[in-house]
């Protein structure tokens, strides 16, 4: 089975258990500050995928740091991806759980990259476009992504809208070669 499959299932699991308790949004914010977590502390991170460290430690650990932290429902499921050697599958698990979350209550997840750092207010104005544009609620993830040289590219879906500065100019390659062949 493959390790999206898996994902799926341990998110939907996570969701029907938080559903049930009336937890959902707590379960959610849990998971983000999780995910953030591993993203931010190497050592965290490391430490939640090696395969030296033993359940036990890991379990402690997740205990430690987050026990006070997230809700009890949460820190039984890091215990149970822990208990069945399913560490290694929670930023899957996460991506997983969010997509769920977000087709329940109607949100579109959409990804840009920029050259540069979007302000607070190019941000906002970009989400107010974008739910335009879909009809839909946005949960906006923005990306530096220097190697665009300028512009932005959009993912919506499976749709991308592409308008860097390296798209453009490949275009305009792309016109020119043509125009002189003809």
């Amino acid at each position: 089975m493959s390790e999206i499959t898996i994902s799926r299932r341990y998110a939907k699991a996570l969701d029907e258990q938080a559903q049930s308790a009336g937890k959902s949004e707590h379960v959610s914010a849990d998971m983000s500050l999780i995910s953030d977590g591993l993203k931010v502390s190497r050592e965290l991170a490391g430490l939640f995928s090696s395969p030296v460290v033993s359940r036990e430690k890991k379990a402690d650990v997740f205990r430690a740091l987050f026990g006070e932290r997230i809700d009890s429902l949460t820190l039984r499921f890091l215990e149970l991806l822990v208990e069945k050697r399913r560490e290694g599958l929670f930023p899957e698990v996460v991506k997983a759980y969010r997509e769920l979350r977000d087709r329940q209550s109607g949100v579109v997840g959409v990804s840009a990259r920029t050259a540069l750092p979007l302000s607070d207010d190019d941000e906002k104005r970009l989400i107010v476009s974008l739910e335009k544009l879909t009809g839909s609620k946005i949960r906006l993830e923005t990306k530096v992504d220097t190697s665009i040289l300028g512009g932005i590219v959009i993912r919506v879906g499976d749709t991308v809208y592409d308008a860097s500065v390296v798209n453009q100019l490949a275009s305009l390659r792309e016109r020119l070669e043509t125009g002189s062949r003809n």
